[in-house]
């Protein structure tokens, strides 16, 4: 008896152990020109609704005083390329969203943000606002500023 090439995929699926988390960097991310409307690379969207790790600077959406150790719920996670200055491009930018009840305070240097990454144009009243989102399930420091 042949299985369904659709049943045979569904049994594989669960079947399979768990994937560890995909290294997402932003040569990937931000490695092409943006315009409103495109339709974002397959290399990127395969990771949509994926596990994975993002390397990057920690920005509140928000001005706050980091001094203050002020906590955050949604922070923005910064190409590290740019040394975390000046305006990053739409497509450098990850926003991430702690778990419902959580803060996490902003860290110094490059993290490591692990979550459910998220790809494609997000609109508000028509404008788009983000390319990337990120439910973040941990942050780890893996480098400060001296």
């Amino acid at each position: 008896m042949r299985l369904s090439r659709t049943l045979w995929t569904s049994l594989l699926l669960l079947s399979a152990p768990a994937r560890e988390p995909v290294e997402l960097d932003f040569s990937l991310l931000a490695g092409f020109d943006y315009v409103e409307g495109m339709r974002l690379p397959p290399d990127i969207m395969r990771h949509d609704e994926a596990k994975v790790i993002v390397s990057g600077f920690m920005r509140a959406e928000s001005t706050i005083d980091p001094a203050t150790g002020e906590e955050v719920e949604f922070f923005m996670l910064v190409n590290d390329g740019c040394g975390c200055e000046g305006t990053p491009k739409m497509n450098e930018i990850v926003f991430c969203a702690m778990p419902e009840g959580k803060t996490t305070e902003l860290q110094p240097g490059i993290v490591k943000v692990t979550g459910k990454f998220f790809a494609g144009e997000l609109k508000e009243d028509g404008v788009v606002i983000a390319l990337y989102t990120l439910d973040v399930d941990d942050i780890e420091a893996t480098q400060h500023n001296g």
